[in-house]
């Protein structure tokens, strides 16, 4: 993300993992081992319903976290699939969610040759609305309940579970990035004063704003300094057909990482987080915090497709 063109697209992932186990040899059973379904379609602007979804996911944002920023535009990349064996049904979510946003750049007494304030609380937001897009061959469906993608290949299915104290489970949003919303003192820094590390790792980096200098804070790996990043589980218990139902959902530890162009600083102002940005690093600064080395780059940029929230910052070209 750059100060200068306060203009960014960053990248928000959710997966989710659900699976629901029951006797092989009931009639559900039989029933549900040889599926094999997926829903997948893309949005964007003219998708009906997007106006309304980004409408509201700005109103949380700013009610949430009061941060300035607002999302012009965005496009949204639906995976959902069903896959059934002799005793379980698996279902898993992706939603990639892309937003255009601006207005990151905090308003400074300061010059702009002296430094940027840039706002970093909005990166945790969560919604509970349901986010419903009307999509071709398919209908209205709620892209953050999980529970829509079984309503639309199972209704009956789905309306049993939603009857059932597994509801919660079908009911949790989808797109809740709370987790990313940790203290900036738990995510790994670096400084890279050409940009040429993260270029030689991987991670995506570019030139921001024409800016080479970089500052790269990383979040995912455990460490002593960090903490534990754990996933998050849950169970229930349904009766579906009047065959009983063992639900269970997960959700993967949190990743993910933000480039900022030029030498950012955190500063923590009651809950609230900003980043303070220089052109330059001062003299004799610290290149990287916990031994963050170039190994953990690479690391962290394999660990991206397979986590349940990535978020990378890139300028708006």
């Amino acid at each position: 993300m750059s100060p200068i063109l306060n203009q960014a697209e960053p990248v928000f992932t959710a997966n989710r993992f659900i699976t629901l186990q029951f006797d092989p040899t009931s009639e559900l059973g039989k029933k549900l081992a040889t599926v094999d379904e997926s829903v997948r379609f893309k949005a964007n602007a003219s998708t009906p319903g997007m106006a309304e979804l980004i409408s509201g996911i700005n109103q949380d944002i700013f009610t949430e976290k009061q941060s300035p920023i607002s999302i012009e535009n965005a496009t949204v990349d639906y995976t959902g699939t069903m896959k059934g064996s002799s005793d379980r049904l698996s279902v898993s979510y992706k939603v990639v969610f892309t937003p255009s946003i601006s207005g990151f750049t905090l308003p400074s007494n300061t010059s702009e040759s002296a430094g940027a304030l840039v706002d970093l609380d909005w990166r945790g937001f969560h919604t509970s609305r349901p986010l419903e897009l009307q999509v071709p061959d398919i209908g209205n469906m709620s892209i953050n309940y999980p529970l829509s993608l079984l309503q639309v290949q199972f209704p009956e299915l789905a309306q049993q579970l939603n009857s059932s104290e597994a509801n919660e489970i079908f009911q949790t949003p989808l797109f809740n990035f709370e987790d990313i919303a940790v203290p900036m003192d738990r995510w790994h820094f670096l400084f890279d004063p050409t940009g040429s590390q993260a270029s030689t790792a991987g991670s995506g980096y570019q030139e921001l704003g024409g800016s080479r200098v970089v500052s790269i804070f990383s979040l995912g790996e455990s460490s002593f300094r960090e903490g534990v990043m754990e996933a998050k589980e849950s169970d229930a218990s349904a009766v579906i057909d009047g065959t009983n139902v063992e639900v269970h959902a997960s959700h993967p530890p949190p990743s993910g990482q933000i480039q900022i162009g030029g030498f950012a600083t955190v500063t923590k102002s009651g809950n609230s987080e900003v980043a303070f940005v220089t052109e330059n690093a001062p003299e004799g600064t610290s290149t990287a915090t916990g031994g963050f080395p170039l190994q953990v780059l690479l690391i962290l940029a394999g660990m991206m497709a397979a986590v349940s929230v990535f978020v990378l910052w890139k300028a708006r070209k």
